[in-house]
């Protein structure tokens, strides 16, 4: 006696490989699936067993002990481990995922693991990423993935991406068959249904119904095999799937042909089967493709990195070295044709630089001394010296990658509404499929047969599952065709109902290039350095500070005596010759829309400046559109009210407040919060806990990370005139998604009852069925031609 495997399903010769549970044994094929069943119950998982929509992959013990040996090497796995706020975040690309319960599984399993804060699996792009409060534990976090039965690996590694091209391949193939397959069925099939064969030629009539048989039989038991698969596995788990009625449908197609046939009735509905497998596959397949787009083209994006750049060395000579390697500070060689590795700053030389990745623009753009530019732009024309801003794994284009995924992982209300009704909707047309044949079971039962046949067919829910995720997915490359990348999906709908816009000022509202316009050493203390030695010292502790104001002494001599540089909430401190010296604002002492800074030795007042920044040209235009609208913009700045009125009065904002602390400002948006939703954009670190707070946050080109990580929506261009567009965008998407399930149950309130009266043929139901599925799809492709000019 032989049973299937509890994990896999493949066959199991009862008794050979037991897997105890505290619901009992448990048949497994092998040890390794026997490993994975005990694994999973002594996890308290065991619920994975009852979601899942298709069985587990049979783990491979040669590829697993491969596996946990590229974690063993520190060398291999660095490249995929970044930093964040308070720990590390680990990177890492999975297999043999068939479904969102082993997403479900995987995150519950290694949550578990000490020291992980937070996990998330992207299905679709079947990577997994990991945070840590502190070192991240790689090897544990494998170690984990691999006793569940799936395969885990580094990101990059070539069998991985075999792996996933040979599934492409099989789902290609599948629906190449079945659309071969459909045609030639047809074809037998037209010739049968006009009656061509009579009297002596009705011997071609049993030629052409036995060549749809043999034409029919691959289509549905081959290319539509993970219909039933579904549908097996979820009748296992007594859970109805959508795949039950298609499964079932496909069954009555061709066994109730081949039944017709050995009992010489007339009808047979081979081709209306093959037609079926053919719109379903087409249909996932054009999902699949428009939900991959915008990772894969990323994910491209990031393998057009260069390997190795030239720094300049201590001596002034260019050295290959990894990109790895790069620290911020290192200055960087490039010449024509190289592809600039991490964020940096233009320190020498002028060349035009190909932005397109990001922009969309073809055109190069000229890029010169004190210009930053990005990691993934080329080197179109000239030669640049540049200092690196940052690492690798901190430029923007990962930051890009990993908003990416958080957008693909994040599901919208009615996706996860939708997927909880699915069984009921499952179970309707189940009973409505069983009261059509009882019905007409008077007229015969190959009558009955036709129209439960029929019914079946026509309520396929492919309409309503495709209706809103490739409608989000259109969305969301139409935003980001039009410099608009949108990590937060929920965010994005929430747009229409936003009343209020709070803009920080400076470096959003502003263009955040201060210059220093006025310095003054104090005449009280006594100091002995002249004010160009005092500005050095300014420049060198405010050298890595993140915030707008320490841009202005990026071209200042730096006092490279001054060390165990800080920064701080208010600035930044050092050590110079054991004093203490320190540089924050001072707002009491601002004039004339400037902005006051002080420079402290022990706590006494050395050099005070005045810097100065200047509105945006669009800043004016974004605050009257948005009030056109409906929506009141504020502006809230941690900067003195001298300066903050300035720019208010110059953007034409009524309401603003000065001098607010990122806490000031969270406990603002809270307020307006109460009221009505808000929209907040912004750039720097004080905004961060601000954007958590508001419904809809919006992160500038020039944000810093963490106020990228923070934001729902991000704008690749240094411009604002995206903002006052994203509500029309939303709009647009929500009326497309309410069309799409409009008519996605209009045609099903339409259809059933002429299908349940006997009036649609199978082969037209068919039809019918696949035609809502594609106007879905192209209807929800429609807002991929929306453009920000238009709004």
């Amino acid at each position: 006696m032989t049973d299937s495997c509890w994990h896999c399903g493949n066959p199991a010769p009862s008794g050979a490989f037991e897997a105890r549970t505290p619901e009992g044994a448990r048949d497994a094929c092998c040890p390794g699936c026997a490993a994975a069943i005990e694994t999973i119950y002594g996890l308290g998982l065991d619920d994975y067993y009852s979601v899942r929509e298709s069985e587990a992959p049979v783990p491979d013990e040669t590829r697993t002990a491969l596996n946990r040996a590229l974690f063993r090497v520190p060398e291999l796995v660095a490249p995929h481990i970044s930093d964040i706020p308070g720990g590390q975040r680990l990177k890492l690309q999975l297999g043999g995922l068939t479904c969102a319960a082993c997403s479900w599984l995987i995150e519950k399993a290694v949550r578990e693991q000490p020291g992980v804060t937070a996990v998330s699996v992207n299905l679709a792009g079947m990577t997994l990423l990991v945070d840590f409060d502190g070192k991240a534990d790689a090897e544990a976090t494998a170690e984990r993935v691999l006793r569940l039965g799936y395969t885990v690996t580094l990101p990059g590694d070539p069998s991985q991406t075999q792996q996933q091209k040979r599934e492409q391949r099989q789902l290609v193939g599948r629906l190449a068959l079945a659309g071969l397959g459909a045609m030639q069925a047809m074809m037998y099939a037209t010739a049968l249904y006009i009656g061509a064969f009579d009297g002596k030629d009705a011997v071609y009539e049993w030629v052409f119904r036995i060549a749809s048989l043999l034409v029919a039989t691959p289509v549905v038991f081959y290319a539509g095999w993970p219909f039933f698969q579904g549908a097996w596995l979820g009748l296992r788990r007594a859970r109805l799937t959508m795949d039950v009625p298609i499964a079932l449908a496909l069954l009555l197609a061709w066994g109730g042909s081949l039944l017709v046939m050995a009992t010489g009735g007339r009808h047979v509905y081979f081709d209306s089967a093959a037609m079926f497998v053919f719109f379903l596959l087409t249909s996932r397949w054009l999902e699949q493709r428009q939900r991959r787009a915008i990772h894969e083209s990323y994910q491209q994006l990031g393998d057009t990195l260069p390997q190795a750049v030239r720094r300049i060395d201590d001596g002034g000579l260019p050295v290959w070295i990894s990109v790895r390697q790069v620290q911020p500070g290192d200055q960087l060689q490039l010449i024509q044709g190289d592809t600039v590795p991490v964020d940096a700053v233009v320190v020498n030389g002028e060349a035009a630089l190909d932005e397109s990745a990001f922009t969309g623009e073809s055109l190069p753009v000229r890029r010169s001394l004190g210009d930053s530019i990005h990691a993934g732009t080329r080197v179109a024309e000239g030669g640049l010296v540049v200092e690196a801003s940052g690492t690798v794994s901190s430029s923007l284009m990962a930051q890009i990658g990993e908003q990416v995924d958080r957008a693909q992982q994040e599901r919208v209300e009615v996706v996860r509404d939708w997927q909880q009704i699915a069984p009921l909707f499952t179970a309707g047309v189940l009973v409505l499929a069983a009261f059509t044949m009882a019905w007409h079971w008077s007229s015969g039962p190959a009558v009955a047969f036709e129209h439960t046949l029929a019914v079946l067919v026509v309520t396929c829910p492919c309409a309503l599952a495709l209706a809103v995720p490739l409608t989000l997915s259109a969305t969301l490359g139409a935003a980001l065709k039009n410099g608009v990348l949108v990590a937060s999906p929920r965010q994005l709908l929430k747009l229409p109902t936003v009343k209020g816009a709070i803009f920080d000022k400076t470096g959003t509202l502003t263009t955040g290039q201060f210059s220093i316009v006025e310095t003054r050493k104090s005449v009280t203390t006594g100091c002995a350095l002249s004010e160009d030695e005092l500005l050095a010292i300014a420049a060198a502790l405010e050298w890595q500070n993140p915030h707008p104001l320490a841009r202005a002494f990026q071209h200042v001599v730096r006092d490279a005596a001054v060390h165990d540089v800080v920064t701080t909430r208010s600035g930044a401190e050092g050590v110079r010759h054991h004093q203490q010296w320190r540089i924050g604002g001072d707002p009491e002492s601002a004039r004339d829309g400037t902005t006051c800074l002080a420079l402290y030795a022990d706590n006494q007042l050395q050099l005070r400046l005045w810097l100065e920044d200047t509105l945006r040209e669009e800043s004016e235009s974004v605050v009257s559109r948005l009030r056109d609208q409906g929506i009141v913009s504020r502006m809230a700045t941690g900067d003195n009210a001298g300066a903050a009125s300035k720019i208010a009065v110059l953007a034409g904002i009524g309401e603003w407040q000065a001098g607010m602390t990122p806490d000031d400002k969270q406990r603002w948006v809270e307020t307006l919060e109460q009221s009505a939703p808000q929209m907040i954009v912004g750039d720097g670190i004080n905004d961060a806990n601000a954007m958590l707070a508001a419904s809809v946050s919006v992160a500038t080109a020039n944000a810093t990370s963490l106020t990228q990580r923070a934001a729902g929506l991000y704008l690749l261009h240094d411009r604002l005139d995206a903002t006052p567009a994203l509500p029309a965008l939303a709009r647009r998407c929500q009326s497309l998604i309410r069309q799409n399930l409009s008519w996605a149950l209009l045609y099903n309130v339409i259809a059933v009852p002429f299908a349940v009266a006997g009036w649609i043929p199978p082969w037209a139901a068919a039809i019918g069925m696949s035609a809502s599925s594609l106007l879905v799809t192209f209807n929800a492709t429609r807002i991929s031609r929306w453009k920000l000019s238009s709004s």
